[in-house]
């Protein structure tokens, strides 16, 4: 028992340090939720065949500091569908039900978007337009807590 409490107590903190970083972006998503974060670039003469979205800076630091924590899932279409998750609002469900031991499917779902928007330039917008980020960070920053306190 002790050794479990030990182990637990180490990864708590691993999370922990590896998330710190990414929780200082709440207050930029709560601002930006629901609202159009990115500008389509126009080029020189105001024509454009292939429509470039470009990013608020903020959000650009948040994908690579995301993708620093080493906790994104290259395979979170697997995390995903195990998990019975194919929509936003399945999305939306399963972080409601985390906990602790469910960690990885907040990564996850960053990943889907954070991976996918690499190819996907509407991807990252979307996340944040839609609150999905804010939502991960929001859990994970509450599953994070509450496991604060000093186990057994």
């Amino acid at each position: 028992m002790e050794n479990e409490n030990e182990y637990l107590e180490e990864l708590m903190k691993k999370y922990r340090d590896i998330s710190q970083s990414l929780l200082r972006y709440i207050p930029y998503f709560e601002q930006k939720k629901g609202q159009k974060n990115y500008q389509i670039y126009q080029g020189e003469q105001n024509t454009n065949s292939v429509a470039i979205p470009v990013y608020e800076s903020t959000l650009l630091s948040f994908v690579k500091e995301v993708q620093r924590t080493g906790l994104v899932d290259r395979n979170y279409v697997y995390a995903l569908s195990r998990n019975g998750i194919r929509t936003h609002e399945d999305e939306m469900r399963a972080l409601d039900c985390v906990e602790f031991k469910d960690i990885e499917l907040i990564y996850a779902i960053m990943a889907k978007y954070v991976l996918g928007g690499m190819t996907k330039g509407m991807l990252w917008s979307e996340a944040v337009e839609n609150g999905t980020f804010l939502k991960c960070l929001q859990k994970l920053k509450e599953v994070l807590n509450v496991w604060d306190a000093p186990l057994a």
